[in-house]
């Protein structure tokens, strides 16, 4: 506590241990607070949200015993999810434990608690010193191996952490074994006292090869937590974190003002549309960059953050795509040095303009607002139902220019004098060859285009987007109406 203010709280020079009455007690003292002085009322047994469709009911006499639970219709129960890493388990172990279509109608009966990975024990441990009965964690309450369930449950995601009563967040395990209860961090300190007479402690702090190390490092211990370079973790209740003396953590960024609002999205309604484009691009680059154990999940684990954005500012929202934000939304580019690929969808059409198409890193063009003349040509296709993967726009030719790769962009050159007149930064393939490529123009500013190359499939009339770039307007020619981007 040296050189702070005096009306500062202190924590505990050395906090209890993680199992003990002592720990527990301030978890329950953190939710009273929340639920006291905070809005969110996600455990509100009124609300029409929706409930999972299974739980684990975790309330048995017998401590060894756990089941699994289907909510009756219109039936309201508090729960607690987890949020966690599965980490780099072999098969063998996770049909060990997880729930399948073997043995879904067993565990409605009941089955053993010790046949849990060590955090899925945590968790249930720590759900019923909450005085809760009903938890939910993804291998236990969706069926794996079995591709229709997780279709079905993964658009419910975003359900599941809105309407649990709260959330464990596992951010010290690194997989599903390896708990996160006790955390082998010590704490010895020594008592000083001053001149006035003040009593204080000073604490050195260790991990298990004696490096130092701060006990209260949020952004070590949480925003870089192996946890939280997983795309499945945007859900949180906004109205701050708190140490164990209830003071609000501070956090690093200001950026997830919005990702932080405890009925997200209601922020972005008082917000304009150049906070909330602004907004839906640094959500968008940061989860392009998190990782997923399944990369076909990349269009299924925001989806719940993305339809909620759509509701409230009214419009359709497709792969990642914001009609009302349509044309700055479609102009993403893989980001510095990152390489990307095609993901290998198999039950979905994902359309080749979506960045969920690839994996990797993406970030957006940086256009000024305003002054921009944007294409009213350039649609979602709103005629056939089965063609929701389509943009219908007009589409140019390239006339008098070439490219010359430069870094990981192409340079487009004047053919005449070899003066640089814009650029193109491909997304998979790179070709020079600017004869078996078209250009989309989204928007135009000054006598600058803002454009997307694309190439002709094997469909007439149908094309496909290989990339994007900047290009002055004299060397770009209209040259057909109504076509396809799929």
């Amino acid at each position: 506590r040296l050189c702070s203010d005096l009306d500062i709280q202190i924590s505990l020079p050395v906090l209890p241990e993680a199992e003990s009455p002592t720990r527990f007690a301030l978890l329950r003292a953190w939710l009273r607070w929340c639920d006291a002085s905070h809005d969110c009322n996600r455990h509100d047994v009124k609300s029409k949200a929706a409930m999972p469709t299974r739980l684990l009911y975790v309330g048995d006499p017998d401590p060894n015993v756990l089941r699994l639970y289907y909510p009756k219709e219109n039936e309201r129960v508090k729960y607690v999810a987890l949020s966690h890493c599965w980490g780099n388990l072999t098969e063998k172990r996770k049909r060990e434990f997880c729930t399948t279509n073997d043995n879904i109608k067993i565990r409605l009966n009941g089955f053993s608690f010790l046949i849990l990975p060590k955090t899925f024990r945590d968790a249930v441990r720590v759900t019923r010193e909450l005085g809760i009965q009903y938890l939910w964690i993804d291998s236990l309450c969706i069926i794996q191996w079995n591709p229709k369930d997780w279709e079905h449950e993964a658009t419910r995601m975003e359900g599941v952490f809105a309407s649990a009563y709260c959330t464990i967040a596992a951010t010290s395990a690194v997989d599903s074994e390896a708990g996160f209860l006790k955390r082998n961090v010590s704490s010895e300190c020594v008592l000083i006292q001053d001149a006035s007479g003040r009593r204080f402690y000073i604490c050195a702090n260790t991990d298990d090869s004696n490096n130092y190390l701060d006990i209260d490092d949020f952004d070590d211990h949480v925003e870089k937590a192996p946890l939280n370079t997983r795309a499945w973790i945007f859900w949180e209740c906004g109205k701050g974190v708190y140490c164990e003396t209830l003071t609000k953590l501070k956090r690093s960024f200001q950026k997830t003002y919005f990702m932080l609002d405890p009925n997200f999205p209601d922020r972005l309604l008082e917000s304009g549309d150049k906070r909330t484009i602004e907004f839906i691009h640094f959500l968008f680059q940061v989860y392009s960059k998190r990782h997923l154990t399944e990369e076909t999940d990349r269009c299924v684990a925001i989806s719940g953050l993305e339809a909620r954005i759509a509701r409230a500012k009214g419009c359709e929202s497709r792969y990642g795509i914001f009609q009302r934000y349509l044309h700055r939304n479609l102009l993403w580019q893989r980001s510095d040095g990152e390489k990307t690929k095609q993901i290998g969808y198999k039950t979905r059409a994902v359309p080749s303009w979506s960045w969920m198409a690839y994996n990797g890193g993406i970030q957006f063009m940086d256009i000024p607002f305003g002054d921009v003349d944007w294409n009213d040509k350039l649609r979602f296709n709103i005629f056939k139902r089965e063609e929701r993967h389509a943009l219908v726009t007009d589409i140019g030719v390239f006339r008098n220019c070439s490219l010359e790769q430069r870094d990981t962009r192409y340079a487009i050159l004047d053919d005449s004098s070899g003066e640089k007149r814009g650029w193109i930064q491909y997304d998979i393939e790179a070709n020079r060859d600017l004869h078996t490529k078209w250009c989309v123009v989204v928007g135009r500013r000054n006598k600058k285009y803002y454009i997307l190359v694309v190439r002709l499939t094997s469909v007439d009339g149908e094309y496909k987007r290989v990339g994007v770039g900047q290009i002055q307007s004299d060397y770009v020619v209209r040259q057909r109406l109504d076509i396809r981007v799929v």
